[in-house]
């Protein structure tokens, strides 16, 4: 007897699997372990869920079909068979393993390589590894949801890479140099312009994000902040008052634009 195909076998579902992975991984690529369960063809039954020496055999409700009609007169409507479930088929005996289903939920291990340069909420798609199909039937998916938590020190847009350093009032007046820490931990010789003002950017070009499919990197931009001292000695002080005397700066400051705020 030959049956629909729709009724033969159906696909496995796919199933989703959020990781929260770091910072610097999502940067510069990881590999992680992911377990999970999901359904796979009973090793009783072989996925048929009959028992042994029983069979499947055409749904006596439907005829195979997997859907019947309800209804009087000019009106009527297609339902799912309720007897087989929109199968066709029905199990004589119920492997009781599975109790009939054909599946069993068991536990699944699988290493996922995660590439450099990911960002968060990526989808990455395992094929094959979701539910198992009925009747043999291909199975589903593993859809793997990227969450990457936040850093400390660092921020990201795109492929360039975000920080920010401390400087004094003089090494910002005289200029200097400076070495921070970068995201892989290599230091990071940065040269700070003389009469640099608080909030400036500075590039360092290649100590970005990777680029994907690509040699390339991003920059990173260190943003520079001016530390104002709170507690200063009386020698720094006199030295202060001694450069303020020299600058004489004025008493009424003209009110400067908004529009120069941002420059």
């Amino acid at each position: 007897t030959l049956f629909p195909y729709t009724t033969l076998f159906r696909s496995g579902s796919s199933l989703r699997y959020d990781l929260r992975i770091q910072f610097k991984d999502a940067v510069y690529g990881t590999t992680a372990d992911i377990h999970f369960k999901h359904n796979e063809a009973c090793s009783a039954c072989k996925g048929t869920g009959a028992a042994p020496g029983s069979s499947k055999k055409t749904c006596p409700t439907c005829n195979g079909i997997g859907q019947v009609r309800q209804g009087n007169g000019f009106f009527t409507i297609q339902q799912t068979c309720p007897k087989c479930g929109g199968k066709g088929l029905v199990v004589e005996k119920p492997c009781p393993s599975c109790r009939g289903t054909g599946l069993q939920e068991k536990p699944k291990s699988v290493s996922l390589k995660i590439p450099a340069g990911v960002d968060d909420g990526k989808r990455i798609v395992i094929r094959g590894q979701g539910d198992a199909g009925e009747n043999g039937g291909p199975a589903g998916d593993l859809v793997v949801v990227l969450h990457v938590e936040p850093h400390q020190n660092f921020e990201r847009d795109g492929n360039d890479l975000y920080c920010a350093v401390p400087i004094s009032m003089a090494q910002a007046a005289l200029g200097c140099e400076i070495s921070i820490a970068s995201l892989d931990g290599k230091r990071v010789t940065i040269r700070v312009p003389e009469g640099t003002a608080n909030g400036k950017l500075l590039r360092i070009k290649g100590e970005g994000v990777p680029v994907a499919n690509s040699s390339r990197k991003g920059d990173l931009y260190v943003k520079v902040m001016v530390q104002i001292p709170t507690r200063l000695s009386s020698k720094q002080k006199d030295l202060l008052k001694q450069y303020m005397d020299l600058e004489n700066p004025p008493s009424d400051p003209q009110l400067m634009p908004l529009s120069k705020l941002g420059d």
